[in-house]
């Protein structure tokens, strides 16, 4: 009797542990990856690529899966990997620390406890434990790494714009310097500011504004309905009538990622 027992149990033992590698197997298939081996040897090929890697500790394993599942929903990789370095239940470990260290990882500790030893070992390291009692904000918390690990883009904040009137060929010395003969139609027009010129819809330079004169003055800007003489840094770069002056000043701006969990 104490046999069958022994043997019910093992293969009770066999059967989880199938379940449990099948589920894994089934995840590594969607739209995050976990890390087989934590002791694999680093790439020797740097990769830049922007990334958040994290262990996740829970209470429970129905609420370690469940944040699993809303991890599966992530689908932007190409512009920020979203890596489970390790999954389990139970307290904060110095085996999960280590593996944050190793990846470059941080901790999500859900509705578990960090022993203060632990505490000081992952301060040490300089490893983050971050703690979530609400699934909804442990994924904001998520969303925000991975922001903030986005590059920035760069944007045009328009100062103004002009029309091309005419081109005016300047000398100096042995050399002839086209000069655009325009008027400022939107806004102010500012020396040294970076510039667009535009024609038939296709931008043919983008570069500073060298100089501006109105009149036979030098001046610092143009304001709207102001004729004024525009040369560009690049004095290779011939104008058109009708072609579009759009002044500008470029800005970095943060990304936010796009991830939708459905929340």
């Amino acid at each position: 009797m104490i046999n069958d027992q022994v043997i019910i149990e093992k293969k009770a033992q066999m059967h989880y542990e199938k379940y449990r590698k099948e589920r894994q197997e089934r995840l590594m298939k969607g739209r995050y990856r976990k890390i087989r081996s934590y002791f694999r040897e680093k790439e020797t090929v740097e990769d830049t690529h922007p990334f958040l890697s994290f262990v996740l500790k829970g209470d429970v394993h129905g609420s370690v899966e469940a944040i699993l599942d809303v991890v599966n929903t992530y689908d932007s990789h190409d512009a920020c990997r979203l890596d489970v370095i390790h999954s389990g239940v139970g307290n904060v470990t110095e085996n999960d620390i280590e593996l944050a260290e190793t990846f470059d990882g941080i901790i999500y500790a859900f509705n578990v406890k960090v022993p203060p030893e632990m505490k000081k070992l992952a301060d040490e390291k300089g490893i983050q434990i971050k703690h979530f009692n609400v699934i909804y904000h442990l994924v904001a918390d998520m969303k925000t790494e991975i922001s903030g690990r986005l590059p920035l883009v760069e944007e045009e904040d328009v100062l103004g714009e002009a029309n091309v009137l005419q081109e005016f060929l300047i000398k100096d010395k042995k050399n002839k310097i086209p000069v655009a003969g325009c008027k400022c139609t939107k806004g102010i027009l500012k020396k040294n500011s970076m510039c667009k010129v535009i024609r038939s819809d296709r931008v043919i330079y983008k570069g500073p504004i060298s100089s501006l004169r109105h009149e036979k003055s030098d001046v610092e800007s143009i304001k709207k309905d102001v004729e004024c003489g525009l040369m560009l840094a690049d004095t290779e770069v011939s104008f058109e009538p009708g072609d579009t002056i759009i002044c500008y000043d470029p800005k970095s701006v943060s990304q936010e990622t796009d991830w939708n969990p459905g929340f």
